[in-house]
């Protein structure tokens, strides 16, 4: 199965050093950022090329220098352009979890009282900017002491948040949670059942609404409808197996939850721009 997933359970780092570094282009596998969470924390960076993402019920039009700070559970997605960009998971208690004269400081932040300002435009630049770009360098460029070094740009960071009051001392309002996190068992159901005949109202129960608020309450989050989003992550695994086997098109689109030929060859087209068949001669170099 592609590594596609709403709840990402991965690994970042190792038990004792819980910090994983990526670079991603356009042949990474998971280039378009379908919406998902994870409990670890995310610095990502625009090195190249613009992305429209989301994160919860806000979005952001990024470009080349322009950084985020993602939460940990705060669900997000984004549509790259162009694009190269960097990330650095991490878990930020895992990081601290001994070094017990930190915990009062990083607490706020465990515990969601003290939410931080996500969006670091690259113009005007801040100290953020700054912080970033060494510790992308620890990963990037193979650091000699990457533990020290990670761990001294993190303090660094969350010491500039605190210092400078760019954060929100005022958890999300309740609503919102609320909101959030009845759409994320929708993206997991999806997650296991794409391939199945689903439909809005199958959709809306799970999230335990009615069809016309759950639409309404799912665009608000993802800016897609739910049968958009559906078709969407349907096509991005269909373009996985087109491209790591030689399954027959039709039987791909079957997998796929795609019945009718025709309709997974229009579809394909109207969310890749090519149909599945050239679709997998240009990867192939056929």
């Amino acid at each position: 199965m592609h590594a596609l997933t709403h709840l990402d359970r991965n690994q970042h780092g190792t038990l004792t050093f819980p910090v994983a570094y990526y670079y991603v282009d356009e042949k990474h596998p998971r280039y378009q950022m379908s919406f998902h969470w994870h409990n670890a924390w995310e610095i990502l960076r625009i090195l190249d090329g613009n992305m429209q993402i989301s994160l919860d019920h806000r979005q952001y039009a990024l470009k080349k220098g322009d950084i985020l700070l993602i939460r940990g559970g705060v669900l997000h997605g984004g549509t790259p352009e162009n694009c190269v960009y960097e990330c650095l998971v991490f878990d930020l208690y895992g990081i601290f979890r001994s070094m017990e004269m930190v915990k009062p400081y990083l607490r706020p932040f465990y515990r969601q009282t003290c939410l931080p300002q996500c969006f670091y435009p690259a113009k005007p630049a801040c100290e953020v900017a700054e912080i970033v770009d060494k510790l992308m360098a620890v990963f990037s460029q193979n650091a000699s002491c990457p533990e020290l070094e990670t761990v001294g740009g993190l303090s660094r960071l969350f010491a500039w948040i605190q210092s400078s009051g760019a954060f929100e001392s005022q958890p999300a309002q309740e609503g919102s949670v609320n909101r959030t996190d009845r759409i994320k068992p929708v993206l997991e159901y999806i997650e296991n059942h794409y391939n199945a005949q689903l439909t809005l109202d199958d959709l809306a129960e799970v999230a335990g609404m009615n069809p016309k608020y759950f639409c309404r309450v799912f665009r608000s989050l993802t800016h897609h409808s739910p049968v958009d989003y559906l078709n969407f992550y349907r096509i991005e695994q269909a373009a996985y197996l087109l491209d790591s086997t030689d399954l027959p098109v039709t039987e791909v689109g079957n997998r796929c939850g795609f019945d009718e030929s025709s309709y997974f060859t229009k579809v394909f087209k109207k969310y890749k721009g090519v149909t599945p068949l050239f679709y997998r001669r240009n990867l192939r170099g056929a």
